[in-house]
């Protein structure tokens, strides 16, 4: 592993670091409260140049690859996890276009992505189970010029605050990957789950229902639709899970690590009990552990190493971080005592988005299958 942060990436993660602390952090509560979107936010963020953090600067975007995308979601994950659930499920439609679109496609879409003047999904997943994405039954069938789509997806995250996405479809033995318009007749968005985390990103049932498509709305070669998005899923959705759980993992080390020197117990910091120091120590190092391995997966596709050779890298990221998540949380709890649930502190929040990371861009188990194939090959 030969590779180090460039100036850039050390600014980039400055301007975030403080934008999280300055805008989202006085805000955390009252959005999780309220439960909407946050609109104004994304924009911001749009302006920053961070949703377009890997679209080449032609499209509007500001270039600066899947590194700086990990950090920028590290951090503003480290205090507002719904926001980089936002950056990890709207990066996928997003870079679909960018990767597989036409010319057309990419000016049409790609510039208002990138100012977060737009916002995209991506739907794959439907009732027969998000980890067997061929079992799907959402059908395109092309009459003249236009694709007439049936079906139904489950579990989409984005589709209630979004303006168009990318559907993966079924035409015969094959599967192709469709845009579809917000407004288009015959698609729906029927209903918001209600789901412990993320509370501020909409997740979503839809249904289409004789709906029209223009055939130019396809997207890459048809027939190639289940490869185009297992490969998103994979280089976006993964490496994005593996920075939110990096990012939980660091708020809960650092509001522990903070009441734990302040807080006063026998007439002295809690901080220099041993229990507490291994405690935090123990945090400490699965951080910066699981951090390398993250930003390892992801420089490696900065440098156009392709899925085959670091699939398992990536699974491993994924796999890490959200396990990171789901221990780190619950042990900064104990640490704090009945401070550790409170709202003030903020660990029960992270810890509630944490356990959406789970079936997040594929399981554990099939992340463990990924690895498994690599290391038995």
């Amino acid at each position: 592993m030969d590779f180090n942060l460039t100036r850039q990436h050390e600014m980039l993660r400055d301007t975030v670091h403080q934008f999280a602390d300055s805008e989202l952090a006085p805000r955390a509560l009252e959005l999780d409260e309220k439960g909407d979107f946050p609109f104004d936010i994304v924009k911001k963020c749009g302006e920053m140049g961070l949703v377009g953090i890997m679209t080449p600067k032609e499209y509007g975007g500001t270039d600066m690859g899947h590194l700086a995308r990990m950090i920028a979601i590290e951090e503003i994950s480290r205090v507002y996890p719904p926001l980089g659930f936002f950056f990890q499920t709207g990066h996928l439609g997003h870079w679909s276009v960018q990767t597989y679109g036409t010319e057309e496609q990419k000016k049409k879409y790609l510039p208002s992505l990138c100012k977060g003047e737009k916002i995209m999904f991506d739907a794959i997943t439907e009732a027969s189970g998000g980890s067997d994405p061929a079992a799907a039954q959402t059908t395109a069938k092309l009459e003249g010029d236009e694709f007439v789509v049936n079906g139904r997806k489950v579990f989409i995250t984005l589709p209630g605050a979004a303006d168009f996405g990318c559907i993966l479809a079924r035409m015969d033995d094959k599967f192709s990957e469709i845009l579809v318009e917000k407004g288009t007749p015959g698609f729906e968005v029927v209903r918001r789950e209600k789901i412990a985390g993320f509370r501020t990103t909409p997740v979503n049932e839809l249904v289409f229902t004789n709906c029209h498509v223009p055939k130019s709305n396809l997207l890459g070669q048809e027939g190639r639709g289940l490869a185009i998005a297992l490969t998103t899923v994979a280089v976006i959705g993964r490496t994005g899970v593996a920075g939110i759980g990096l990012g939980i993992a660091r708020g809960c080390y650092e509001a522990a690590l903070n009441f734990a020197k302040e807080r006063k117990l026998y007439g002295k910091s809690i901080s220099e009990l041993q229990a507490i120091q291994f405690a935090l120590v123990d945090m400490n190092v699965e951080i910066e552990a699981t951090r390398w391995l993250s930003y390892y997966a992801a420089w490696q596709i900065d440098q156009g190493k392709g899925l085959r050779e670091i699939g398992a890298d990536i699974a491993r990221a994924k796999l890490l971080g959200c396990d990171l998540a789901n221990r780190v949380a619950p042990e900064a709890v104990q640490l704090m005592g009945g401070y550790g649930v409170t709202a003030e502190y903020h660990v029960t929040r992270r810890l509630n988005d944490a356990l959406q990371l789970f079936p997040a861009a594929g399981t554990q188990e099939i992340m463990k299958l990924t690895i498994g194939r690599s290391i038995l090959a």
